[in-house]
Order: structure tokens, then C-alpha cells, then sequence
């Protein structure tokens, strides 16, 4: 069953609430969905964190940090993220439950206005438009951002695999841009880019706790209202059922350790009604300690450091990564294309009992606190119908050996990337 509410309010605009009282802290989340672009990554990304740095009311850190800290020390916190071909920008607020406030203060309400009012009026000069000084500060942190990425080498390498893999097609683009997008960035795009998101932009008020949900709905309803609203819907991600021909690319660098990626297209759209198995598939693939990848790759052969897989539902592949010596890579894939022959040929009972249990748990452990229970809803914001984690673990249950057979059959290699040690590096 439902342990939600969901309420439209305007075209592309919903409010999601989560009732529930056990918790000591609300989460209070407004969050963005547009479609990935090269052209706007970057120029969006910047958005959510220069909101949350300022606004009219509270013109700098400062300002900003002295409310937070009289609203009983509410957390502030941006951040963007990619789910298929969306790009999410989220704006949230982690608050004390009313009931731990002193006179009976509407704490919740009053983050919640504070939440709104950062998206509706950021600090702008006389010119209206926003201070070059903010705009340059957060382009510097926005590059420090995706250098850090590319200095962690997990990261790096899955970039480079998808960027190989779906070349030409948005996902290609990373959650924040490039550099070179950044250093293009002048605050008058950044102010075009703000009253874009606002006017088109997939908007979704999530709460979870017992805050006054209408209250806060009528509060966004009536900013909103003075938005002239050209709401664009969100495109449905580039399908591509089959591999056309298996790419491998090899890397050489200054790194003590290899890296392997192996990306597979799924011959599934992300509305089928076969994803709940493609799940489990993965898990059984590639996912917990009873996975095929860690008890026959890693530990029986000791081909690799780590090696796991993940389903990207909402694009419809899988990504497989290792810690692999350039001498095992070769034979790393070749056992870990096996692994998938020996899931079609239905050798999987333990794995298959082990996975139902610990998917279950797993999916359960999301009502474990309200970050993870507004994480699990936002994450939903490119499908057409919200999924409860309890139904979500009903539906786990209900997976069949033979669905599970048939999922390792819709997936095809399509690329190989290979990150090597430079020679020299010791």
C-alpha cells in the first residue's frame, strides 16, 4: 500500500508528502527536473548552489547561517544529480519535528518559507540580475567539483565508459557539465538559466514528517502563480535495445591500480513491467557478497580488487566495475561474461534465496530516516506513477526464477574501457 500523498497543484508542479511521526527531524525538499543538455548542464548546476549560498532576505553565509541556527539548527543543503537523461537540481532542508520546539513553534512552516523564498528571491544587484562576485565564486567550487571527480578514479572511469557508450546522446553529458562549459558561465545566463527552471522545469515539493502540508502547499502555490508557467515535459530517454558493435577503449595513466568497466545495453524500457526482476538480476549479477561477481570473480579467481554491477533503470543498462591488473582484464571479461551464461543456464538458487532477502531488507532500511525516505521519492520524479518502498519490496517478493532467466537474456555488450597503468609507475 501507499504510505504517500501526492498532490498537483499546477501543470509540471506536485507536492509529495510522507506522513509520519517517528521521527525527530522533517525533510523538506524542492527539486527541479529538466532535460540533460550539454548546452545547460553546467549553467544549471551552478543554480541550486548559488541560491543556497544568499538570498534578498539573508544577503550573504553569514545572514544565512544565523537563521538556519534560530530555526533550531536546520541544515541547508544543494545538489544535483542525473537520473537517465534528467537532470535533478534539489534544494533541501533537514529541520526539528514541531514537537521538540519550544512553545509550540511552527518550525517546519517557517523552514519551509525560508526554503521557498531562497528559489523565488535570490540576492540580485540593482540591475537585477545577480551579484559577478557570487557567480564567479560558485564557478570556481562548480570546477572543483567535477576536478574531484575526475580525480577519483572509480568516478573517472565510469564518466569515460558512458561517455564512450552513449556518445550523441544526452546521457553522455555529466550531472554537472564540463569545465569548459563552466568557464563560459556570466551571470546574466546564470539569471536567464534561474527564470528558465522556474517558467519550464518539472517541480516537485516533497515532505517528509509531520510538517503542515497544506500550509507549505498554499505558500508555493502562490509563488508559482506569479510565474508565467511554460512548463516543458521531460523527454523520454534514447532507447537503444541492442549493442550495434562492441567498442574497447584502453586509457594509460599514473595510477597504482587498473580500473575495467563493462557496459551493457538491456533490451527493456524502464516501464516494464519486467524491471522489478532486472533488479534482482543485477543484485543476483553483481550486487552483495552472494553475487556471481564477487564469490566467482573476485574471490574463487581472484581476478579483481572489487567487481559489482548496477542497473541504470531509467537509461536501461547495466555497468559492471572492477579493480583489475591489466594482466587479469582480458580474462576478467571473459569470466564475467560467463557468469551471466551460467545465470541463464538457471545456476543461481543460493544467490537467487540471498538476493530476496537482502533486496527486501534493503528496500525496507529506506524507512530508516527521512533523508533516505525523500531520496527514495525524488528519485522517482521521471516516472510516470510513485512507487512506496513497501510496494516496492511486494513486488521484490513476487520475482521468478524464470523471469530472472529471462532478464540475463535481454543484455548485450557494448563496451569495454580499460584504464592502465602507465609504465614507470611503481
Amino acid at each position: 500500500m501507499a504510505d504517500f500523498t501526492k498532490q498537483n497543484i499546477s501543470s509540471g508542479i506536485d507536492v509529495l508528502s510522507v506522513p509520519v511521526s517517528r521521527f525527530k527531524t522533517n525533510e523538506i525538499s524542492i527539486s527541479i527536473a529538466v532535460n540533460l543538455s550539454k548546452e545547460t548542464a553546467s549553467l544549471n548546476a551552478i543554480v541550486p548552489m548559488l541560491l543556497c549560498r544568499s538570498s534578498k532576505d539573508y544577503p550573504d553565509l553569514t545572514a544565512l547561517n544565523t537563521k538556519l541556527a534560530s530555526l533550531y539548527g536546520a541544515v541547508l543543503q544543494p545538489s544535483v544529480s542525473k537520473i537517465g537523461e534528467t537532470q535533478l537540481l534539489r534544494m533541501g532542508l533537514t529541520c526539528v519535528d514541531d514537537r521538540f520546539s519550544f512553545d509550540n513553534e511552527k518550525i517546519s512552516m517557517e523552514c519551509a518559507k525560508l526554503l521557498i523564498s531562497l528559489l523565488f528571491e535570490p540576492r540580485l544587484d540593482e540591475n537585477g540580475s545577480f551579484f559577478g562576485n557570487d557567480v564567479e565564486r560558485e564557478k570556481r567550487i562548480l570546477a572543483e567539483k567535477i576536478e574531484s571527480e575526475e580525480n577519483e578514479k572509480r568516478t573517472y572511469v565510469i564518466r569515460k565508459a558512458e561517455e564512450a557508450m552513449f556518445s550523441g546522446e544526452p546521457y553522455a553529458t555529466g550531472r554537472y557539465g564540463s569545465k569548459e562549459d563552466v568557464a563560459q558561465i556570466t551571470r546574466d545566463k546564470v539569471f536567464s538559466a534561474w527564470k528558465n527552471l522556474l517558467e519550464t522545469g518539472q517541480v516537485l515539493l516533497t515532505v517528509v514528517g509531520s510538517a503542515d502540508v497544506s500550509e507549505i502547499t498554499q505558500l508555493l502555490k502562490a509563488c508559482f502563480d506569479q510565474v508565467d508557467r511554460k512548463f516543458q515535459p521531460l523527454n523520454k530517454a534514447v532507447f537503444i535495445p541492442e549493442a550495434a558493435k562492441e567498442k574497447e577503449i584502453k586509457e594509460s595513466m599514473n595510477v597504482k591500480q587498473g580500473k575495467l568497466v563493462l557496459g551493457f545495453r538491456v533490451n527493456m524500457k524502464p516501464d516494464n513491467e519486467l524491471t522489478y526482476a532486472m533488479r534482482s538480476f543485477t543484485d543476483i549479477f553483481g550486487g552483495g557478497p552472494y553475487s556471481r561477481l564477487f564469490t566467482k570473480v573476485r574471490e574463487e579467481m581472484s581476478l579483481c580488487y572489487y567487481c559489482s554491477a548496477r542497473y541504470i533503470r531509467q537509461k536501461s543498462f547495466i555497468l559492471v566495475q572492477c579493480g583489475c591488473e591489466e594482466e587479469n582484464m582480458d580474462k576478467a571479461v571473459s569470466q564475467i561474461l560467463k557468469q551471466i551464461d551460467e545465470i541463464k543456464n538457471g545456476n543461481f538458487d543460493y544467490e537467487f534465496r540471498s538476493s530476496k532477502i537482502s533486496l527486501t531488507d534493503s528496500i525496507n532500511s529506506v524507512y530508516d530516516a527521512p533523508e533516505t525516505l525523500e531520496g527514495w521519492y525524488v528519485s522517482q520524479m521521471n516516472d510516470k506513477h510513485f512507487v512506496s518502498p513497501v510496494e516496492s519490496a511486494a513486488l521484490n517478493n513476487t520475482v521468478t526464477k524464470e523471469q530472472i532467466i529471462e532478464c540475463a537474456g535481454l543484455l548485450s555488450l557494448d563496451t569495454v574501457y580499460k584504464l592502465v597503468s602507465a609504465e614507470g609507475v611503481e
